[in-house]
């Protein structure tokens, strides 16, 4: 055991007696026999982290004097999950990890539902010789955003406050960065021939990207949209078939690595043999249990039916993928050929090809009747050339510049690449709009931070009627899940379908999402980002922000001529420690990004959605290790003249009503006891503020996003049509992280 494990030990006690920092010391003798014991057992390594959260989330507003909304304006969560690994090592050559987590609701101690306990991670890896790796079971993997990448959320100076919360939610899903968790074997060769000729690398992977599952189209857990049925559009993540990925990587590093040249194929398809089937109802998908009548004899056209079973596929909205996907790089990194360390220079380009198979059905036989099915090939391309420049002087300042340049055309497919780690959710006070938190941001008390930085792993929500009688829990159930426990958390390492990532693109969350939702990898984009970095001694570092693109194909030809996008932003970090020379950490941040997207019509219309992003944050420390920390985040967005009008609305996927303007403000503050980097007991609190205006001119029958007590009589101001919703949230939580 080194010296790492004994700190993030003596800081797992420390955690828990943060209240006196002499318990440190009372213990420093105790934690180190037990360290030197477990040092001493050769071929067992025990690590891990423990994550504890008391949250009390209180939902305001003053505009339901009356209330109409009878559901709780208080949330409750506290949950305790450790996730223990243990790494064993019987030979020098072999390993086995695995990963238990250990988890339970605090305010159902006594009660054995509440609690978890499970593999979530396991694999076996070794060596065979310098040059051989491989790995069996669970492993991550990160090759070029183009080829395998998780594409997540980047918030320029976030603050700590509330980075903190997000590391949580994310470490909760096992995200490790831009990694892939996947499920199967990699193999992992290296070879070093000269210095000259370099090195050459060569791995091979297969992985189990999806299984067969049947899953409940009314749950909350596995469904993008639950009890919906959309055409063109998967609303189940449920399978017919396993999905699977094969693949290899091979690239060449000559010239004492400082040039790399590489070829990936991959093959992702559904295994038909595999495909399984099953047995409904027949009722639609959205049907209530009251309306099904047991004893009657349905009628399909024209042919009764004796059963109340017909045989079905598990997804009807999916079809089998046959994706093939070749990517090939080469790249220099310039400094390191001219050996000048204070230099940064390396440009690398990679092209990547997709030929995605699909089946269709094409026109029936005049004579037979018979349907054919006929498999059309999409073929897409897309280029990513990345440049980084840069130049330091040791102890003095540095700056550089990162510049992206895509052309992905709108054909190009890669859901390796393209699924997106972050896919917005209603988190606290979920039980306020039950029946349309299925939409995300289209439900009407969504707050984008609420999705950002907010879980609770094992949620149990509140029925909608609360009677115990068949009938109260037949009635008891909503539009958006089961009454069951389930999984509130926004992020994850998901590969979706191409049908399901049709209809998660349609419900990002523009603040986060606008320009490049599906990370560098975004179908139908072409144009330039641009980051710019600078540094003075280590003490303030200051960021740049440039983003133009545009579509390469109109999406909707005959309607829309052009989509434009842009983002522009900056922001600023200092040390206020090292400037005034203090012996405390201090440190303050804020930044500031503009989003944009702007859609030219055929007609000669025109609408520009924009979207403002602000951080400000500090933290500082007072005494030894405990300090305090504060935040303030804000968004503004204004939809603009198109999508703030009728055509503005989307009912495919709860956007009935148009959304003109929107105002999300946040602050929080607490104090924390903070023992290494990703070792804290905290307390906070945090208000969250949220302000709607929509276009209530003309209303439709359903007005899922808008609160069950805006009253359609009215129409908001009886004006001009314009409802201005307001709600607030109070958080008030405690913390511990504690990774070892």
């Amino acid at each position: 055991m080194n010296m790492k494990m004994k700190r993030i030990l003596i800081a797992l006690l420390t955690a828990s007696v943060a209240a006196s920092a002499s318990a440190v010391a009372d213990n420093q003798k105790a934690l180190q026999a037990k360290a030197d014991s477990a040092n001493a057992k050769r071929g067992v390594e025990i690590g891990g982290s423990i994550r504890a959260v008391a949250q009390l989330s209180s939902f305001s507003t003053d505009q339901d004097p009356t209330g109409i909304n009878k559901f709780p304006d208080v949330e409750r969560n506290e949950f305790v999950t450790a996730d223990l690994s243990f790494g064993f090592r019987p030979y020098e050559t072999v390993r086995a990890n695995v990963i238990m987590r250990l988890g339970g609701g605090m305010q159902e101690y006594f009660a054995a539902a509440a609690k978890t306990l499970e593999a979530k991670w396991l694999n076996v890896e070794g060596n065979i010789g310098k040059n051989f790796y491989w790995t069996v079971g669970d492993f991550r993997q990160e090759l070029t955003p183009l080829t395998i990448y998780n594409p997540g959320i980047d918030i320029m100076y976030e603050p700590t406050v509330f980075a903190r919360k997000r590391h949580m939610a994310e470490k909760e899903q096992l995200l490790e960065g831009n990694k892939r968790n996947l499920q199967g074997a990699n193999l992992q060769f290296r070879q070093e021939i000269d210095p000259m000729v370099g090195e050459i690398r060569a791995e091979a992977f297969f992985a189990r990207v999806n299984r067969v599952s049947v899953l409940d189209f009314s749950g909350a857990e596995g469904n993008i949209l639950p009890n919906d049925s959309l055409a063109g559009y998967a609303t189940s993540l449920a399978a017919n078939t396993d999905k699977w990925l094969v693949g290899g990587n091979i690239e060449l590093l000559p010239m004492q690595k400082n040039i790399i040249v590489g070829v990936t194929p991959m093959f992702i398809f559904d295994n038909e043999n595999s495909k399984t089937y099953t047995y409904r109802h027949l009722m639609s998908r959205g049907s209530k249990p009251n309306e099904f009548k047991p004893d009657e004899l349905y009628d399909i056209e024209g042919v009764p039916q004796s059963g109340l079973y017909v045989r079905q596929e598990i997804n009807p909205d999916v079809g089998p993928q046959n994706t093939l996907v070749l990517s090939a790089r080469a790249g220099a990194d310039v400094a390191g050929i001219m050996q000048n360390k204070n230099l940064t220079l390396d440009l690398v380009a990679e092209y990547a090809m997709s030929i995605n198979k699909k089946k269709i059905l094409g026109a029936a036989d005049p004579v037979s009747g018979v349907v054919p099915v006929i498999e059309e090939s999409e073929n897409g391309s897309a280029i990513l050339v990345n440049l980084n420049a840069g130049y330091k002087v040791d102890d003095s300042w540095s700056a550089g510049i990162t510049l992206d340049v895509v052309r992905n055309d709108e054909k190009w497919f890669n859901n390796l690449a393209q699924s997106p780690s972050f896919f917005a959710q209603r988190v606290l006070n979920s039980d306020k709009d039950g029946n349309t938190v299925k939409y995300g941001v289209n439900s009407p008390l969504y707050s984008t931070f609420d999705a950002l930085y907010h879980y609770s792993p094992k949620f149990s929500p509140v029925p909608r009627i609360l009677q115990t009688n068949d009938d109260a829990f037949r009635d008891g159930q909503t539009e958006s899940y089961n009454i069951a426990p389930y999984n509130k958390n926004s992020w994850g390492s998901n590969v979706y379908a191409k049908e399901q990532l049709a209809l998660i693109n349609m419900m990002m969350d523009p603040a986060l999402q606008l320009v490049l939702p599906n990370g560098l990898a975004t179908a139908n984009r072409m144009g330039v980002r641009a980051l710019i970095k600078g540094d003075w001694q280590e003490k303030v570092e200051a960021q740049a922000l440039v983003s133009v693109f545009n579509q390469v194909k109109s999406e909707f030809e005959g309607i829309v001529d052009k989509v434009s996008y842009m983002e522009f932003g900056g922001g600023a970090k200092a040390d206020i420690a090292k400037i005034a020379g203090l012996s405390k950490p201090a440190e303050f941040a804020a930044s500031y990004k503009h989003s944009e997207s702007t859609t030219n019509m055929v007609s000669g219309l025109s609408g520009t959605l924009k979207s403002d992003f602000i951080n400000v944050g500090g933290s500082f420390q007072f005494l030894p290790r405990v300090g305090f920390t504060a935040g303030f985040q804000m968004i503004n967005t204004d939809y603009g003249s198109i999508l703030g009008s009728i055509e503005g609305i989307n009912p495919n996927v709860g956007l009935d009503v148009p959304l003109v303007k929107s105002k999300q403000m946040q602050w929080m503050v607490g104090f924390d006891y903070t023992v290494a980097d990703n070792a804290w007991l905290a307390i906070n609190f945090g208000m969250i503020n949220v302000t709607n205006d929509y276009n209530t001119a003309t209303l439709g029958a359903t007005t899922r996003n808008l609160p069950d007590y805006f009253n359609k009589t009215t129409k908001g101001d009886g004006a001009t049509g314009v409802y201005q919703h307001k709600f607030s949230q109070s958080v008030f939580e405690a913390s511990i992280n504690v990774e070892f």
